[in-house]
């Protein structure tokens, strides 16, 4: 299968509908196996709530135990996907740094399991790049064969400690090896994460390109990592420069290093949305250079979270304007009957 025929092929057609296409994002579940039964309730009412034609999980689905085993990593994911199923939900995902948590349990097999599910679209992504599950996603028109919107996920890898081995930097359990990498004047903002890669970027602005032609028309689009990218600081750093709302109660979790994909977003000129997870309690949206960088606040118990934060980001899309999508966040809290409740755990 050439690059464009895989980049065009999904499990289920996503098309329009009167009109419409709706994406809802959650991130960092942070999955146990005895975890907490609240996130499927909360789940089951948000979805009932938003009705998406896709949800995109922004990475972070399990963590710990649930990484040991393969029938672990089911034990979680099972009963929190069969409700997307039942739903008749078509579901996408994107890893985070928590799943590359248990060596030689790698994101490599994770993919096969979460390939199980019917209704799961990602793709596993060129195996000639960097990651696991760098993936388009086309929308098609209602009525014709024409590409309205792309879905682009990027894998955000895992630790800057991989980055350091991989370009043989230093020894990232030496802090003073760390620190050069890392420097103090950067700790206000940002953390110890990697970056993306320059094939990906390569492979996002071919893609982009190919596409293109094949449409015809340049095709508008939102980007998925679950990472942010460090242009997200300069967001809420200058708000009143930028368009900028919501809430950011801890530091954007991106890498010290700027791999350049904004720039590659700006050039290409199709993408005009980016959504990231990871940081947990931070769900602003801010606006530089054009171009919507949206934080997706957590949905969990087993990690830390916000009882009033916790939710989901809503994307729709107008088939007739698609370059000017809507965004907002969904709470639980409005959702969910009784809501936090107490903790209620799957083996009691």
């Amino acid at each position: 299968m050439s690059e464009l025929e895989n980049n065009l092929y999904t499990k289920k057609d996503l098309r329009f509908k009167n009109g419409r296409f709706k994406i809802f994002c959650i991130s960092d579940l942070h999955g146990i196996v005895n975890f907490d039964t609240r996130i499927l309730r909360d789940l089951d009412a948000i979805l009932d709530e938003v009705k998406p034609d896709l949800l995109l999980v922004l990475g972070d689905m399990v963590w710990y135990d649930a990484l040991e085993t393969p029938d672990n990593l089911r034990a979680f994911l099972k009963p929190v996907f069969d409700i997307v199923e039942k739903k008749n939900i078509p579901w996408a995902h994107v890893f985070g740094n928590h799943d590359n948590d248990c060596v030689g349990h790698t994101d490599f097999c994770q993919q096969d399991i979460y390939e199980e599910f019917d209704l799961n679209l990602t793709k596993r992504g060129p195996e000639s790049i960097h990651g696991i599950g760098n993936f388009v996603l086309p929308i098609w028109s209602e009525n014709s064969d024409d590409i309205v919107y792309n879905v682009w996920g990027v894998d955000s890898h895992d630790s800057l400690g991989d980055f350091i081995k991989e370009f043989k930097l230093g020894d990232p359990a030496n802090k003073w090896d760390m620190q050069c990498v890392y420097p103090t004047c950067l700790h206000d903002w940002g953390g110890r994460y990697n970056t993306l890669n320059f094939d990906q970027l390569m492979w996002y602005w071919n893609s982009s390109v190919e596409l293109e032609k094949y449409a015809g028309h340049k095709i508008p689009g939102m980007m998925v990592m679950h990472m942010p990218l460090p242009e997200y600081c300069i967001a809420y750093k200058n708000t009143a420069e930028s368009y900028y709302e919501g809430t950011r109660r801890e530091s954007v979790g991106c890498s010290p290093i700027n791999s350049g994909m904004f720039n590659a977003i700006l050039d290409r000129g199709d993408v005009k949305t980016i959504v990231a997870g990871h940081d947990h309690i931070n769900d602003f949206t801010g606006s530089f250079l054009g171009i919507k960088m949206c934080c997706d606040a957590g949905l969990n118990y087993d990690g830390y979270c916000a009882d009033d934060m916790r939710g989901g980001r809503v994307i729709e899309i107008e088939e007739n304007d698609p370059w000017n999508i809507k965004t907002y966040m969904v709470r639980c809290a409005d959702c969910v009957e009784n809501y936090p409740g107490e903790e209620v755990r799957i083996n009691g």
